[in-house]
Formats: C-alpha cells, sequence, structure tokens
C-alpha cells in the first residue's frame, strides 16, 4: 500500500513512472490471482498386492482456467503418461493400467489417483500435471516405493524341552520375506538370550529367524513367551505368543494321613497325587518293613484300609508314580496310636492337674512345719550371739600394746562367762570401796591382788569396750 501511494503522488504523466506501475501489477497478478500449484506427498509407501493412493492437491487462481489434469511415470526409456483427465472430454488411461488404476474424484481442485494390486514393477518416480489457461503447466513429482509385509509365524525348538537340561533352543520367532528385513525380538523375563539371523532371498526379500535359547526348569511350566514383529508396512507390532512345554518327573505328595491314627478308626485312606508333565501312568503302593496287612487294598493311587486300624499297622509304606521322564517314590511312615489325640490331651491334662494339686498340698506342708518348729525353737542364748570382728575402718593396735593373747583352747562361753564376773565386781568395788567385800568373796578369805598382780589373766582376757563383746584376733587364731 506504501509503494501505491508513492506512485499515485508521483507524476504520471512521465513514461518511466508509467512502465514500473505496469511491472507491478504484472506481477502481482502471476503470484497471486494468475498462479497455480500443485501439492504432492514427497514420498508414497506401498505394500506389495494392497492398493496405493498417489495424492495430487491442484490450487488453481480464479482467474485462470483448468484445461487438463495427468499422471506421467518416468522410466529408463523416458516418461510414459498413465492417466488424463479433461473436465471436456473425460478420463482417458491407457489399456495397461485401465484394469487397475482409476482417479478417485477427479475435479479442478483434485488429481488423486488410485493404483490397485501393487506390485515390485511398480516402484518408480511419477509426476502429477496440471494445465492451466492462460498460465500453462505445474507440476510436481513423488516417489513409489512398494514395501513386502513380512509373514510371521512361530516354530517349536527341534527337541523337548526336559527339566534340568542343558541350554537348547526353545521356540523360533520367523519374519519371512519381507521388504525391507523385519525387526525381531522375543518378550520373557526368563534368564534366556536370543538370536537373531537375517536371510536375503532371490526376489529382493529378507527373511529373519529369531531363536530363544533357554535352560530348562520345571518351575516356569506354562510360562508366556512373546514374539514381536516391526515392519513399517504394519500399522501396528505384530505379537504373537508362545507358551512353555517343560517336561519333568513326578512330583509326589501323600494325602490321608494326619498323624491322629488309632486303633478302632475306621475309614481311614492315603491318596498318592502328583504333579508331573506328561502326566502320571503307573500307581503303585507298597509296605517296606513288612508285607501288605490284611484288610489293605490298592486302588489306582489309593490305599484303603478296609477293617477298623490294629497295632500291626504301623510301619513305612512307600507310594511309586512314573511317567515318561522317570519314576519318583514317596515314604509315610504311620504310628498306630493306642488312644486318639483327643483322648490322649484329656489324659495329660488330668494328670497335670493331679501333679499340680500333689505339689500344693507338698508345699503347703513343708510352710506349716517350718511356722510351728520356728514357734517351738528356745531363745538364742548369749554364747550363741554374733561374734562381731573389729571396724574395718578402725587399724588394729601395734603389737607391743597388745594384750597378752589368750589360747583357742579356752571356750568361747567359759571366757564370756568370767568377763561378766569380773565387770561385776569391777562395778561393786567401785560403788562400795576398794577394800570393800564383794558377794562373790564372802564367806571366804580373799587375798587383796597387788598393784603390780592387777593385770591378771582374766584382765588382758576381758577388754571392756562399752558393751559385752569380745574381740577375736583373727591373725594369731588366738582370742
Amino acid at each position: 500500500m506504501m509503494l501505491l501511494k508513492m506512485i499515485a503522488s508521483s507524476h504520471l504523466s512521465e513514461p518511466r513512472i508509467q512502465r514500473k506501475l505496469a511491472l507491478f501489477y504484472l506481477l502481482w497478478g502471476i503470484t497471486g490471482v494468475w498462479s497455480s500449484q500443485v501439492i504432492v506427498p514427497k514420498q508414497v509407501n506401498a505394500v506389495l498386492g494392497r492398493n496405493v493412493t498417489l495424492d495430487c492437491t491442484v490450487d488453481v487462481g480464479s482467474n485462470l482456467t483448468l484445461t487438463q489434469s495427468s499422471w506421467e511415470r518416468r522410466l529408463p526409456t523416458g516418461s510414459v503418461t498413465v492417466a488424463v483427465y479433461n473436465p471436456r472430454f473425460g478420463i482417458s488411461i491407457p489399456p495397461e493400467f485401465s484394469q487397475r488404476l482409476y482417479f478417485r474424484s477427479p475435479s479442478s481442485h483434485d488429481a488423486t489417483i488410485v493404483l490397485e494390486n501393487v506390485g515390485f514393477s511398480d516402484v518408480g518416480m511419477y509426476t502429477c500435471k496440471v494445465a492451466t489457461f492462460p498460465l500453462g503447466n505445474t507440476q510436481a513429482s513423488t516417489t513409489v516405493t512398494v514395501l513386502v509385509e513380512p509373514k510371521v509365524y512361530v516354530s517349536a525348538g527341534s527337541s523337548a524341552l526336559i527339566d534340568g537340561g542343558n541350554e537348547t533352543v526353545v521356540a523360533t520367532c520367523i519374519a519371512e520375506r519381507a521388504r525391507p528385513a523385519a525387526e525381531v525380538s522375543w518378550e520373557s523375563n526368563l534368564f534366556g538370550q536370543s538370536d537373531v539371523q537375517l536371510y536375503n532371498e532371490a526376489n529382493g526379500t529378507t527373511s529373519v529367524q529369531a531363536r530363544y535359547l533357554w535352560q530348562p526348569t520345571r518351575h516356569v511350566q506354562g510360562h508366556t513367551l512373546t514374539c514381536v514383529v516391526r515392519h513399517p508396512a504394519l500399522q501396528t507390532d505384530f505379537r504373537i505368543p508362545y507358551q512353555l512345554n517343560v517336561q519333568f518327573a513326578p512330583d509326589i505328595s501323600v494325602v490321608g494321613y494326619d498323624g491322629d491314627w488309632y486303633v478302632g478308626r475306621e475309614n481311614v485312606q492315603m491318596t498318592c497325587k502328583a504333579n508331573a508333565n506328561p502326566p502320571a501312568h503307573h500307581f503303585r503302593w507298597i509296605r517296606l518293613d513288612s508285607e501288605m496287612p490284611e484288610g489293605v487294598e490298592v486302588m489306582n493311587s489309593t490305599l484303603l484300609f478296609l477293617r477298623p486300624l490294629q497295632r500291626n499297622d504301623s510301619g513305612v509304606y512307600r507310594c511309586e508314580v512314573a511317567n515318561d521322564i522317570n519314576l519318583r517314590s514317596r515314604d509315610v511312615r504311620i504310628l498306630i496310636q493306642d488312644q486318639s489325640r483327643a483322648e490322649r490331651s484329656n489324659s495329660i491334662a488330668v494328670a497335670g492337674a493331679v501333679m499340680g494339686a500333689v505339689l500344693a498340698l507338698f508345699l503347703i506342708t513343708v510352710f506349716i512345719i517350718v511356722i510351728v518348729t520356728a514357734r517351738k525353737a528356745p531363745p538364742p542364748a548369749f554364747s550363741d550371739k554374733v561374734i562381731d570382728l573389729p571396724p574395718t575402718h578402725k587399724p588394729p593396735p601395734p603389737y607391743s600394746e597388745r594384750a597378752p593373747a589368750v589360747p583357742l583352747g579356752v571356750h568361747a562361753s567359759q571366757v564370756a562367762w568370767l568377763c561378766q564376773a569380773r565387770r561385776a565386781e569391777r562395778r561393786y568395788e567401785q560403788k562400795e570401796g576398794p577394800n570393800t567385800e564383794t558377794p562373790s568373796s564372802r564367806g571366804r578369805q580373799v587375798k587383796q591382788p597387788s598393784p603390780s598382780q592387777q593385770s591378771s589373766r582374766l584382765e588382758w582376757v576381758c577388754h571392756q569396750s562399752g558393751s559385752d563383746r569380745v574381740y577375736i584376733n583373727h591373725r594369731e587364731h588366738y582370742v
């Protein structure tokens, strides 16, 4: 708009300005109303044997008229027209394409064609051309690529899967004759590995084989592996499940014996059950420590006792089971009790109650005897008092200051009696006087000791320490 204003404001009479204005209108008409555009995809993938659509959208200006739209195929020898649409004269298709090529919805804005039953010979470059009046021809090209969808299947390994065997091929997933080569893999939570191999075919396709290798074990019997195939010709991933079939010897369990078989019990039996692949086909019951007792019958995998149990039914019984893999056995030791478990529990409870009562009575009797004996016992004599040792915090006097020791031959009770008598005499003398006759000396002539004789044997045996106690010199073993 700015350019138009500038031109309008200029002197239009000048020839140079008039030529510029004419050129401007020409360019604007060519790029706008006077233009056309052909739109096609850059590449089209076709699947072998299926139909493919070649889109061609035409954008024609309002001042242009579509005279014709056509498709050409480029060959090594030159270009060949495969389809023509003329709004006035109709559609024209060569005989070699008339049976499998057509316009989807021909119009002045759509030149799309459909090619049926695509083969390898259809690979190449295709060009969509549009002729308009008065502008002329406009074109755009696309490349057609033919894809071959793989044929996918899963096959079992060449050998059976035996529990505990060596690593072997469990299954093989094959994506056959694909173009380009398919991507093949295994999905599993087992600790196996995948081995992928590619084989080129004569027609330009490729076959892919993915083998899954694993060491068989019975614990994953029935587990499922999944083969996953990815290819441009497939709209979604192709998934094929494969169930493992691991063969193993019988795993035996015996049911029926509950540990409470007693003499006289009726309607008892033992059944031998086996988990095996392939299924078990042989069952046998035998007794190891003796002959099979009378009144016992084997029916398939069950051992029936047709009579009440007896004491001699105790023993070791064996169940044997076999399948195509191996033979297995399970031993059961049966003990026939004299009483049932409930009766034995009641007997134990009664015996425990009786023993508890006897023990309680015994304890009560002992308690009464102790109390009565304690009440009848005489009070302890003076000589039975505890002889205290000197305090540990007071060290013993020096050896020179110690009183002469009394041999241990002197009985402790005699020493205590003498000390008591001596202290009584001293108290009496202090009360009456030193020359007073003591009660113990009345009626007899008492000779007063001299001062040198004041420390008699009794005095250095008896030592008053505030209480009537006798200290023992434990180092010299004297009192």
